[in-house]
């Protein structure tokens, strides 16, 4: 079934330059052609999901512009269309009348990229050529205020949800975070040395996903400013993101690809829905369940096209609010709440006699600004630093922390007047213990030294436990789309991997399998770069799963090298045989790089294991086939 259909294809006479939608939801999109003619249209459909049509309320172009219109945005109303021109002015027309609002000139240089205030219909915020963002009133005419801090041009701006926070990419590579109200930079992201595409807040999360020319997206916390997770990058232009399924999700835009991630585990690649779609101008994800993108297909034409969201998360386990856990572990930790203490029926089940009370027991210390901090969402507790505001929601959590550590304390008291003083201080001394080490008579000591092996059994078997669910979690799609031969997508999902320990199961599913050979060439020069990875392993496992993958893909091609190399040459070019050339050699190159790594030599050396003798055979098989290669040439 294909998940990505053209519905339809807008006929104009002049080129497309600029598409948008609205931000509301209301399927309403604007674009802007050559002859800087503006145009509105609406997606309208039933429930039939083939029942489609464009309809466009003005019948023709809905305004046109004396300057060149280089961004344009619909206002938050939708009562409005605000573009920017190339001169650095900004205008605002009214829908209904179809007249000129305002006209406000402010920026050197052209306005590249704009961004509307939540629920404020006459503020808008534009970056431009001259690296400046600018605040605008269509009320006042004038800037409200101008931030400076890129060197190069601003390319993203994105206001968050609650209009507390803004922030702007560049074409210098940085994305910075502004406090709009105080007109503070607060952090500034230089992770990219590509240009910044698109930004985009998590709707319901303190938290931000950014994407560069590169097409790597990175996800960022903005409580501690650090980054959760990052895609690798691949080359191609990411155009346009959006946060779908509550913000659990990305979906990132590229020439004849969505592709679908969890930010929050990894970057973990959850789909990759092929397309037609090839200069892609915009997209919006509708009910969590549509997306629409808008592209430019030919000079002229602006298409429309539908992806069904309903199939692309697979495993409904997926649809876990894994942010509130991340946002809660991460907040709790920031109140010094010790990890240890979760694992309280374990050894660590003994306290300090003097611990710490989260909430102070004074209620009547309150500030004087307490009222304005408790509007804000944000409760006063004391710890071992001092006083700290926690926001409101980790109230109940922190309060069942308090309970469940004063039924500790009650605990070790009952121990203090039945152990005595002595022990407990020098028992709770240490974060971790091992009751076999107080035990003085030799007849409970050996119950005890079992007691402690069984604590360190069960915390080695969650560890496991651990490894292995995140194994499954990447493996999952993988196997999906390599079980329903979309094999171009497994091998972007394992091109993603960075483990030894996941790559290993990617690549022995793949070496072991009859699809093997139906891997596109182009292809396998990635995956090959991967077994590098897995041979630089400390482990003899990884190493031999390398070499396993690497020496079936050298006795694939082997023969078809061979012919294609030295293959005498034809008196005319023939392109199409240059072509397949030119991948083989990618292949080659690899192969030669993997037979000379300091592993696969000291394999040989040692001369121990089986997979020595595969590693010697590689290596003898690949410089023969080396040795043929350039006798010919």
């Amino acid at each position: 079934m294909n998940r990505n259909l053209k519905l339809g294809e807008i006929e104009n006479l002049s080129k497309i330059k600029l598409a948008r939608f609205s931000e509301t939801g209301t399927r309403f999109f604007t674009y802007v052609d050559d002859l800087n003619q503006i145009y509105i249209n609406k997606i309208e459909n039933s429930k039939n999901f083939l029942d489609f049509k464009l309809f466009n309320p003005f019948q023709q172009y809905f305004a046109q512009s004396q300057n060149e219109i280089s961004s344009i945005i619909f206002s938050s109303s939708e009562n409005e269309i605000i573009n920017g021109s190339s001169k650095g002015i900004i205008t605002f027309i009214d829908i209904s009348t179809q007249k000129i609002q305002t006209n406000i000139k402010g920026h050197l240089s052209s306005i590249t990229s704009l961004a509307i205030f939540p629920n404020q219909e006459h503020i808008v915020l534009s970056g431009a050529m001259d690296s400046q963002v600018k605040l605008w009133d269509s009320r006042s005419k004038t800037a409200g205020f101008t931030l400076k801090a890129h060197t190069l041009s601003i390319s993203a701006l994105v206001v968050s949800p609650d209009g507390k926070l803004l922030a702007s990419g560049s074409n210098d590579g940085s994305v910075k975070i502004w406090d709009i109200h105080q007109q503070k930079l607060l952090a500034t992201f230089n992770e990219s040395d590509s240009s910044i595409t698109c930004l985009q807040f998590n709707p319901l999360d303190k938290a931000i996903a950014t994407a560069s020319d590169d097409g790597c997206i990175k996800y960022w916390d903005l409580d501690k400013y650090n980054q959760i997770s990052s895609t690798k990058p691949d080359k191609q232009t990411v155009y346009s993101i959006r946060f779908c399924n509550e913000g659990k999700s990305l979906i990132s835009a590229q020439n004849f690809s969505f592709k679908f991630w969890d930010l929050e585990r990894d970057a973990l690649l959850l789909d990759n829905v092929e397309s037609n779609c090839k200069g892609i101008l915009d997209t919006y994800v509708f009910d969590d369940r549509e997306l629409y993108s808008l592209s430019t297909q030919n000079q002229t034409g602006l298409s429309v096209f539908e992806s069904k969201l309903s199939n692309i998360n697979f495993n409904s386990r997926y649809s876990i609010d894994r942010h509130k856990q991340r946002i809660h572990s991460e907040r709790i930790q920031s109140c010094e709440i010790n990890d240890q203490f979760q694992q309280r029926n374990s050894v660590n089940i003994l306290k300090p006699k003097n611990s710490q009370r989260i909430f102070s027991n004074n209620v009547n210390l309150k500030p004087q600004n307490q009222n304005l901090i408790e509007e804000q969402g944000f409760q006063q507790c004391n710890n071992n630093n001092g006083n700290k505001f926690v926001p409101t929601t980790q109230i109940p959590q922190m309060v069942s922390y308090e309970s469940v550590m004063q039924e500790e304390e009650i605990k070790e008291n009952q121990a203090i007047n039945q152990e005595g003083q002595s022990i407990l201080d020098l028992v709770t001394s240490q974060d971790e213990v091992n009751l076999s080490s107080f035990v003085i008579d030799d007849e409970n000591k050996l119950k005890f030294i079992q007691i402690d092996l069984i604590n360190e059994i069960e915390k080695d078997h969650n560890r496991v436990k651990q490894i292995l669910k995140q194994r499954i979690n990447y493996m999952k799609p993988i196997i999906y789309w390599w079980s329903n031969n979309n094999l171009k997508s497994a091998i972007n999902a394992i091109n993603q991997l960075v483990e030894p320990s996941i790559l290993f199961d990617a690549l022995s599913m793949c070496s072991h399998s009859s699809k093997f050979k139906m891997i596109p060439i182009e292809q396998m020069p990635q995956l090959l770069e991967k077994c590098k990875i897995l041979i630089e392993s400390k482990y003899l496992s990884h190493i031999k799963g390398g070499i396993v993958f690497s020496y079936k893909t050298f006795s694939i091609y082997r023969d078809d090298i061979l012919t294609i190399k030295c293959f005498n040459q034809m008196s005319k070019v023939d392109l199409s045989r240059e072509e397949r050339v030119a991948k083989y050699d990618k292949i080659v190159e690899q192969l030669k790089q993997i037979i000379q790594m300091s592993k696969i030599t000291k394999l040989i050396e040692r001369n121990k294991e089986e997979i020595s003798d595969l590693a010697k055979k590689f290596q003898i098989e690949m410089l023969g086939m080396l040795k043929r290669i350039n006798q010919q040439q």
